[in-house]
């Protein structure tokens, strides 16, 4: 499959998020905190013109390591009909390529749905502490990248 990754506003997340990750909330539950700060980077998943894919990355710590400059990916998510295609990884590894231009990220970290934890494994993460509960949305797994100094 031909699809592009590309650097997005904010706003052209949001479609995606609301309906895969905040269905049956308000489209306000899927504005993030960070989501304009001038660190934070999305990314779009495209297929000729439409988004098919959407990740963020903020310039936040992780609680566990917050001494130390970390990376959180958020909001990911892939259109139901284009999921186990690849998208995902394509989107994780094109915005690891990015993160890795700032040579003073230590590390990458998210929570994952459960679901989703083979995807992380798959790019390289390692679980961190024990599965927690997120209200609302379920249970999560907490995952971390560390990067190299060879970036």
């Amino acid at each position: 499959m031909i699809f592009n990754i590309l650097k997005i506003e904010v706003s052209m997340t949001y479609p995606l998020r609301h309906a895969l990750l905040r269905k049956g909330k308000p489209l306000k539950s899927c504005y993030l905190e960070n989501d304009h700060s001038k660190e934070t980077i999305h990314l779009g998943a495209f297929k000729s013109k439409k988004i098919i894919g959407v990740i963020s990355a903020y310039k936040i710590p992780c609680p566990q390591l917050d001494s130390l400059n970390g990376v959180q990916l958020r909001a990911i998510a892939v259109a139901p009909e284009y999921h186990r295609k690849g998208i995902a990884s394509v989107l994780i590894q094109s915005i690891l390529k990015q993160i890795n231009k700032n040579k003073n990220v230590a590390y990458i970290w998210l929570n994952s749905r459960i679901a989703a934890n083979k995807l992380y494994e798959s790019n390289g993460f390692k679980p961190l502490g024990k599965q927690f509960e997120i209200e609302s949305v379920g249970t999560h797994q907490r995952f971390i990248k560390i990067l190299s100094n060879e970036n």
